[in-house]
């Protein structure tokens, strides 16, 4: 949104979608060059359908999923027993990028999700409310969301409750990767297709694009402040029309000067391709293509 709002001039046009089920059909009708997503949906995706050719091409969103939790609950063991929900923006969140985090997070805490925690599924307005009245001890939700329900719990506004809000960082539960910053996972990037990347004219607008898109991630970093009231203005005009709701400017600026939420650029593929396999291959239960990392 913000590389759109800093180049309007760039070869790009948004569709958004409710679901990531919905990428599916736009790449085999040809209504979709490119899509930013989790990389685990684009690898999971690759799988469940090969002939999407689906090329992960940078990996650019680095931090950003928490679980938010009554303030007395400090690790996910502490979980065992309760009702937690996962979230989407939209719809339900079942299978979708927060959910496949949040069973894998489960997993590393030596719990079994089905058996020893109570998971509920529903969109992120009714999540939160549940939390908030006490209803349920944890939601899956990605900063700034995070962020937001932390802030006004300490402000005594968070649906009215007074109950005192905490968040554990998933980020954190994932060690073992050494090739990744500390505190960082290879959670999102830029997709696009086999098709396009050996078709010259379709693949030179994507790599336009994929330039615009990376330098609004490093202007992003550096001036959160100035430059978050222009990509929530992009958000709100091209998520309204499917009832997305753009979070406050002020909130996604202090998400990130919080390191809850991270866009990195530049960072060499040689040097965790390994790493960014093992991770994938370990929230999808799969081993992922090496094809599907080919165009990093």
């Amino acid at each position: 949104m913000l590389a759109l709002a800093l180049e309007p001039d760039l070869p790009l046009s948004f569709s958004p979608i409710k679901e990531s089920a919905e990428i599916d059909s736009m790449f085999r009708t040809g209504e979709a060059d490119a899509f930013l997503g989790m990389t685990y949906i684009g690898a999971k995706k690759q799988l469940a359908a090969p002939d999407l050719g689906l090329r992960l091409v940078s990996i650019n969103t680095w931090r950003g999923f928490f679980e938010v939790v009554p303030r007395d609950i400090r690790s996910f063991a502490e979980l065992r027993g309760h009702k937690v929900i996962v979230s989407g923006p939209m719809g339900s969140g079942r299978n979708g990028g927060g959910d496949i985090i949040f069973q894998a997070a489960v997993r590393r805490a030596n719990l079994d999700p089905g058996r020893d925690l109570e998971v509920a599924y529903m969109p992120a307005k009714a999540g939160i409310a549940q939390v908030a009245a006490g209803q349920a001890a944890g939601i899956t939700i990605p900063s700034p969301g995070s962020t937001g329900m932390v802030m006004r719990s300490r402000m005594g506004s968070e649906g009215g409750s007074n109950i005192a809000l905490s968040a554990i960082d998933m980020q954190a539960m994932f060690t073992g990767f050494r090739s990744f910053d500390e505190g960082q996972l290879p959670i999102g990037g830029l997709h696009t297709s086999e098709q396009v990347l050996q078709t010259p004219p379709r693949r030179s607008a994507l790599l336009r694009v994929f330039d615009a898109y990376e330098r609004a991630c490093e202007a992003l970093m550096r001036e959160p402040e100035r430059l978050a009231p222009m990509a929530i203005d992009q958000y709100g005009k091209h998520l309204a029309p499917i009832g997305a709701t753009a979070p406050p400017a002020m909130l996604l600026a202090r998400a990130i000067r919080a390191n809850e939420l991270v866009y990195r650029t530049g960072v060499p593929a040689a040097g965790i391709r390994a790493d960014v396999s093992a991770f994938l291959n370990e929230l999808l239960g799969a081993s992922v293509e090496p094809a599907f990392l080919s165009a990093l």
